[in-house]
């Protein structure tokens, strides 16, 4: 069985200190947008101190960084028996459409981590983990508070990357949303 961490606790500082998750786009919030798109039933934690209409978790102190979030949201997910455990972002809302990619890039390799790409770029944020090399490179990394997700990664021990698509680029900034939405609608016409 697969579950799913959602990042969507950050202080939205590059976008004028919003709450990302419940911005804008195409006529519904990031997070409703994300959630929709993931596979029916799946067991999901939602990590955010922002009141989302919707069970979630919190990282303990608030907004210690992706890492402490993926953390609050393994220990969520952790009575479960789960294989693999993707780690998603909210600002990336069309992430899920890479869940079966990544998946398939598991399943083919004895990686620890599949990571998706995009121009050249890891995507830390859009990855789907081995549930047990996940709950390792966590025990290893000690304290999660303000670490950088890419010392996380170091951590597993066979990494696979894959080509991603426009699916997991990310939307960190005001300008970024209204180019988003301005595509949205350019195609819409």
């Amino acid at each position: 069985m697969r579950g799913v961490i959602i990042l969507a606790g950050g202080r939205g500082t590059r976008m004028g200190g919003v709450d990302k998750a419940s911005v804008i786009l195409a006529g519904e919030r990031l997070i409703d947008r994300l959630v929709r798109q993931l596979p029916y039933g799946m067991p999901t934690a939602v990590v955010s101190p922002y009141r989302l209409g919707m069970p979630q978790v919190c990282e303990s102190p608030l907004f210690g960084g992706p890492v402490a979030g993926i953390a609050a949201g393994h220990a969520a997910l952790s009575n479960l028996s789960l294989s693999t455990t993707a780690v998603l972002a909210v600002d990336a809302p069309d992430s899920p459409q890479m869940l079966p990619a990544l998946a398939a890039a598991v399943e083919d390799s004895d990686a620890d981590v599949a990571v998706a790409t995009l121009d050249g770029h890891l995507q830390p944020l859009c990855a789907l983990w081995r549930t047990e090399a996940l709950q390792k490179a966590l025990g290893e990394l000690g304290d999660p508070r303000n670490q950088p997700v890419m010392r996380l990664l170091r951590l597993a021990e066979n990494v696979v990357h894959v080509a991603g698509t426009e699916a997991v680029r990310d939307i960190d900034t005001v300008d970024e949303l209204r180019a988003r939405r301005q595509a949205r609608q350019t195609t819409q016409r």
